[in-house]
């Protein structure tokens, strides 16, 4: 087979994309309004722990699957780039 590289590429880029849109759906873009931890009701008080707590893991979240959707598409393109080589035996 002449397209080994091209094929594992492409299987770790689409896996990478999927991977990438799921983190994304569940944790959303991670240019949301962070909340600091204030909320605006001022019943709850000033600051919330855990509302810190949450607004960090859906920062990390956020940029990690913006990351995986970037790396993924990435390398689809090097794939569709690349001359047909055969991975060593």
């Amino acid at each position: 087979m002449s397209d080994d590289y091209i094929r594992v590429f492409n299987v770790i880029g689409l896996a990478s994309n999927l991977i990438g849109v799921l983190i994304l759906f569940r944790w959303g873009m991670p240019f949301r309004v962070a909340t600091r931890g204030i909320t605006l009701l001022a019943a709850d008080g000033p600051r919330n722990v855990r509302d810190l707590a949450l607004d960090h893991i859906y920062t990390v979240c956020g940029w990690t699957g913006l990351v995986l959707l970037i790396l993924g598409t990435v390398l689809q393109i090097i794939a569709a780039l690349m001359p047909p080589t055969n991975l060593p035996q």
